[in-house]
């Protein structure tokens, strides 16, 4: 099912899921990102893109995946979850290097933890690099996300529940935006 939802600078996208046939979509946004979104990403700038966007698409019970389009049905934003074991399970997240800082990350990721939350997932975990400040933010304020050091990245660990208050956070957000403050 497709939602349209509207971002902090009043644009909007939508989002869907994301089934095996989006994998040319994934695979040429995932190209498409800057060398440095990529490697805070996939912790290296040359990681194997074709591969990686074949295993966020993989579908089965342990795997589930959320595409963004723009009104012009460009890939703009993609998340997606991996089982770990009953409860848990690793989440990752990329959105387009010119809609950073606009909210698709949280939406995205709020989608997802609901639909984790459905499917019996408690918790969600990712391992981030200390430098990529943006996703840390928005683990922490939106999700109030544990974190640690662990060996050279940031341990991430948050309830799924905690959608609903990522959820509420961004309404609140998105009432005093630049557009409507003084």
């Amino acid at each position: 099912m497709s939602e349209r939802v509207q971002l902090r600078d009043g644009s909007t996208v939508t989002v869907r899921p994301a089934s095996a046939l989006d994998e040319p979509l994934l695979l040429a946004f995932l190209e498409g990102l800057c060398a440095d979104a990529r490697r805070l990403r996939f912790f290296t700038a040359a990681a194997d893109i074709s591969f990686a966007a074949h295993l966020a698409l993989a579908e089965g019970a342990e795997r589930y995946g959320l595409i963004a389009e723009d009104q012009a049905g460009l890939l703009v934003g993609h998340a997606n979850y991996v089982a770990l074991d009953e409860s848990r399970a690793e989440v990752a997240v990329e959105v387009a290097d010119d809609l950073h800082g606009r909210g698709l990350g949280t939406i995205l990721i709020e989608r997802l933890a609901a639909v984790a939350e459905g499917a019996g997932i408690a918790r969600f975990v990712a391992e981030v690099l200390p430098e990529n400040h943006q996703m840390l933010d928005v683990f922490h304020d939106g999700f109030d996300a544990r974190m640690a050091f662990n060996e050279g990245t940031d341990s991430v660990e948050f309830a799924t529940a905690s959608w609903r208050l990522a959820r509420e956070r961004f309404e609140d957000q998105a009432l005093i935006s630049p557009r409507s403050s003084a």
